[in-house]
């Protein structure tokens, strides 16, 4: 169950499993176009103070020769299905994907991993224009219970708190994610 994860994933994810892309047990991987992203966006520092003193814990994932050829081909591949300006079939609005969105799903489609992303219009268009090869979405408050139901990590007070800033910056979790949280914390995710 190895997940690739985009920008906002790690932002949400780092602070409660600061190994998360160290240890295997996590199950969880990132691109270099993710990592530069993180420290180069002037936004992150500023809403992230403490993402700089993380910055050696975000390990991104190296491809092998064939890999980055299939890679590359899948990029490719999306890149000119949003050039063609591609309609989503649930919104009936253009696709729109960043250059980062785009490799974390070449890169996922690459490597036959699931992403955690909230952005539905990148989950969207990965399951609209690739359902064969793609292997789905997690949240990440289902990455979450996965580290908690495999004896990862350990729920606490401090990790509540830090759920409970993440509940105001950032996208609503699936409601069966949040009553597996309770289950297993005792702690209402409550947004």
């Amino acid at each position: 169950m190895f997940i690739l994860c985009d920008t906002s994933s790690i932002l949400l994810l780092l602070r409660i499993a600061p190994d998360m892309f160290r240890d295997e047990r996590f199950q969880c991987k990132t691109i270099l176009d993710v990592h530069d992203e993180i420290f180069r966006t002037s936004k992150f520092k500023t809403k992230y103070p403490w993402i700089k003193e993380l910055r050696a814990r975000i390990k991104p994932i190296v491809l092998n020769e064939k890999q980055k050829v299939k890679e590359k081909e899948y990029f490719d591949a999306i890149k000119t299905i949003i050039d063609m300006g591609t309609i989503n079939s649930k919104t009936n609005h253009l696709f729109d994907l960043s250059y980062t969105d785009m490799r974390v799903l070449s890169h996922a489609l690459t490597l036959e991993y699931k992403i955690t992303s909230c952005d539905r219009n990148l989950v969207q268009f990965a399951c609209q224009e690739f359902e064969e090869d793609f292997t789905g979405n997690v949240f990440p408050l289902e990455i979450i219970n996965y580290w908690l139901e495999s004896g990862v990590i350990q729920w606490n007070e401090e990790k509540q708190l830090i759920i409970r800033e993440w509940i105001e910056n950032e996208p609503v979790q699936p409601e069966e994610a949040k009553r597996t949280f309770k289950k297993i914390t005792g702690f209402d995710f409550g947004d």
